[in-house]
This record gives structure tokens, sequence and C-alpha cells, in this order.
């Protein structure tokens, strides 16, 4: 395969199994092919008549479209990786609140003691070597949008990378923090200071929406709905409907927010933006997770659902972190059932996209003790055509003329896919994301023989690891008792005693 083809090339993809879209689905096609001209699609189908300039060989392969990730934190995930099996109990199961709150309103998150641009590239590395093509970033926790009236690390990363990024400063009137006395509180800021966060989003459409020739996006991203004021949430709805771009924010993610959504407003949280008309199809939700109907929220009437789908609003839906919590969405088929869109992303690490669906799938069936729901098509739909259709992207998440080409290329040969009937059962029930072989966005190809061509993994793999190790190091100075960390959370195994 020639890695160079110009804009104008014709490249010749020869499956293997090819997943293919006939305008309505998607469709299987054995032995199939896919032909892309520069970085669009222009042929799909068994058979291609005309010439190509460069063919690639995916004879033992699956030809899909690349994956659509609708919920991404870019980062190393300190916190997330530090707390599994633990946490502060009195969060409700809550993961995030155990590092992303300030110790004291003006003091550290775990976040600071990071370094932040080598956690960025570690990330989007992952993200686009295990199938991710096209990501929605969640507010940049680590910062990097912008800097210093320029574009900032994240954006020039995921530009110099060639991954599709929706991004832009987050936004937001609060804060979560632990007082003196380590208890959690949420700190309000002035209406100046919020709006600033708006006008620094703004600032950055302006400036950067379509930027690295279209990949980097921009998308309004209220933190979370328990931390913006009903004020900012109308000014954001209004600001995306000028400059037509979507919005993402946390909705439904922990009892908390949904407590403190009822007693403060008599609403759900669901609720309380429909009343706002903050909904609509340009608005993803990130999780959804605590809605009417929820066992864990003790609210069992209601219509979040219906309004969801009244308003063409989309849920996406994150299983992992919420898994290692203990908590589970209830179900993956009610919200489909409702009508509601539903798209994937993988929040936190391993920002693997196929363990995710894998994990969608499971946990659905488990969620309903049904063994029929939650199907194949379902899920993989949700990766590909749900996000894309949260997106406003018709050309996206699919293989068809006209749509990006923006491919992946899955080596079936691998022991553990072992034999199978059908590939995309196969792809999801027997793979993860380390089968991907060759990842091509834009016509580009950016991942090849499972490696990343712009970076090296492996040196990024170690500088990753000293980054978490400082941050960790410091644990004793940010937790609000100054315990160290090996107490609040200690590692599976004691430590070896003996000689």
């Amino acid at each position: 395969m020639d890695d160079h083809p110009t804009p104008s090339d014709t490249t010749l993809i020869k499956g293997g199994w090819v997943v293919g879209f006939d305008g309505t689905e998607h469709r299987l096609i054995r032995d199939g092919v896919v032909v892309f001209e520069g970085d669009t699609v222009v042929h799909v189908g068994q058979h291609f008549e005309g010439q190509a300039d460069h063919t690639i060989d995916a004879s033992t392969k699956l030809v899909s479209p690349g994956l659509v990730n609708a919920h991404v934190h870019v980062g190393a995930h300190t916190g997330d990786r530090m707390i599994f099996d633990a946490g502060r109990r009195d969060l409700f199961r809550s993961g995030f609140m155990n590092y992303c709150t300030t110790n004291g309103i003006n003091g550290p998150t775990l976040h600071d003691y990071e370094n932040a641009d080598v956690a960025i590239k570690y990330s989007l590395g992952c993200l686009l070597r295990y199938g991710s093509t096209t990501v929605v970033e969640m507010g940049g926790e680590l910062g990097g949008e912008s800097e210093g009236g320029k574009l900032g690390p994240l954006a020039r990363h995921a530009g110099e990378l060639g991954i599709r990024i929706y991004m832009s400063p987050g936004l937001r009137s609060a804060h979560h923090y632990y007082d003196q006395d380590g208890r959690h509180q949420i700190h309000w800021h002035s209406e100046t200071d919020e709006l600033r966060t708006l006008d620094a989003a703004i600032d950055f459409i302006e400036k950067y929406d379509g930027a690295f020739d279209g990949r980097v996006k921009a998308i309004l991203v209220p933190l979370e709905y328990h931390l913006c004021s009903h004020e900012l949430l109308r000014r954001t709805k209004s600001v995306a409907k000028e400059h037509g771009v979507g919005i993402t924010l946390h909705l439904a993610e922990s009892v908390l927010e949904f407590q403190d959504s009822i007693r403060n407003t008599g609403r759900t949280p669901v609720g309380m933006l429909y009343n706002l008309d903050f909904l609509g199809p340009e608005v993803i939700l990130g999780h959804g997770l605590y809605t009417t109907g929820h066992s864990q929220v003790a609210y069992t009437r209601g219509d979040d659902l219906a309004q969801l789908r009244e308003t063409g609003t989309t849920v996406a839906h994150s299983p992992t972190v919420f898994g290692r919590r203990g908590v589970h969405l209830e179900s993956f088929q009610r919200y489909l059932d409702a009508g509601v869109n539903m798209a994937i992303g993988t929040d936190s690490y391993p920002q693997d996209m196929l363990g995710e669906l894998k994990l969608v799938q499971i946990i659905g069936k488990i969620a309903d003790r049904d063994f029929e729901v939650c199907n194949t098509r379902e899920v993989f739909n949700a990766a590909t055509l749900g996000g894309a259709r949260a997106l406003g992207r018709d050309d996206l998440g699919r293989l068809s003329p006209g749509a990006k080409a923006d491919i992946l290329l899955v080596d079936l040969s691998r022991p553990r896919t072992g034999p199978y009937l059908d590939p995309i059962k196969a792809l999801i029930q027997c793979c993860d994301g380390e089968v991907i072989d060759t990842v091509i966005v834009g016509g580009r190809t950016l991942v090849q023989d499972g490696q990343l061509l712009a970076w090296d993994h492996t040196e990024l793999l170690g500088e990753v690891r000293q980054s978490c190790e400082h941050a960790w190091s410091k644990f004793s100075e940010y937790w609000p008792d100054n315990e160290p960390i090996e107490t609040v959370f200690p590692n599976a195994f004691k430590p070896w005693d003996g000689a």
C-alpha cells in the first residue's frame, strides 16, 4: 500500500467483508470493495470496473466505517484509574467527584498535578488507534482548547494526528469542592465569571471552527447540568442557534444531581431542560442515566424519555465508566423503544470503542434479563449512524458514495476472533481495539499495522505513566484529610514484606 496518495488519487480497498450503507441501512458485502478518491468515498459494492491508483488488499479483514465516539474525556484518566474498587460512599457511587472536586473553593484537583500535554497526546493516540475516527470532547478537563489567543494543545495535537474532534472550552456557573470538614459542596461563581466561559467558547467558534481542513469542529460544552445556571443554559442555546453549532453536556449522571434538581426546581434534570426549551436534535446528553423510572432515584413515574424523543435529543451511552461503580442504564433497549437516538462514547480509559460496544450489549441484556434485546445491529448502529445523526452529519459513520473516507480495516485472522458466522457479532463479542490494523481518516492512513504513524505510542506511554505517578505522589496534598493514597485507594494486594 502506498502511504502517500495525492489528494486526487483513487484508492481501491478489496475486502474481506465490507459494511456498506445502501442509503437506508448498513449491509454486509462478502468480498466487497470500497473506493475512495481524496477524502471521499466514491463507490461501495461487489465489484469496481474503474481504474485505481492504489489498491489495498483487505481480503482477510473487515472493512468498516470509522466509529463515532460521542462522549470523550481526553486525558490520562489519572483519577478514574485510581478509584476502582473504592471511593467516597457519600457521593452515591459517583466516580468523577472523587478527583474532579477541588480541595477547598480555590484548591487543586488531581488533574492539576499532571503533564497535560503528554496526557492529551497519549489519549488522542489511544482513541484513534482503537477505532474512533470522530470524537466529541467534553470540555477539556485538562484545558488545551485555546492558549494565549491561539489554538491550544488539544486542538493542535488533534490536528497533527488527523483525528476528527468536536470541542470548545467548557462552560460552567459553579464547581464541586470539599469544604474544611471534607464534605462535598458546590460553589457558585459570579455572573461575570460564568459569562466569561461562554465568551471564550464563542471566541473559539469564531476563530477555529473548521480548522485543520474541517477536522476540528466546534460544539458548545456546558460541563454539567448540575453546575450551570438556567441563564447560562438559555444563552448557550441561543449562541448555538446563532452560530449553527451543536451542544453537549453531562446530564442525569449522578444521584446527587437528580436529587438537587428535584429539590431545587421540582423537575427531573431532563424535565428541567425540556421546560427551558433547551433540548433538541443538536443536543447530545452525556449519560442520561438517571431518568424517570430508574430504580436508584425512586422516581417511578414521568415522561423523560418521551421528552427526549419528542425533541430529537441524543443520549451518549458509556457503560464501562458506570459499570465500574456498580451502576447501569435502565435500559438501552428501553431508550431505543421510546424512540431516543442513542450514540456510544468511551468516556474514560481505555478509550476502546469495541470494548465499549461489548459492554453495551452484555449489560443491556442483563438489565432487561432478555437475550433478544440490545441486539448487535442496534449497538453497531449507535456507534456509527447514531453518533453521526447526533452531530448532524450524513457523511460520517457509513461507507457510501459521498461519505468521508473514514475507514477501519479490522484483522479477522487473529486467534481471538475464532470461527464466525457473522463478522459484526464476532467484532463486538470476540474483539477489542487491538484487532484494528488500519485506520484511515479523510482518505489519509493514520494507523498502519496497528501503529500510529504520527507519534511513537510506546514513548508516549512511558511519559504518561511518569505523569500519572507524579500526580498520585501528590495525592495526600489533594485529599481533604491528607491521607496517603495507599490508605484511601489501596492496591489489590498488600506489598511483599519478606526478603
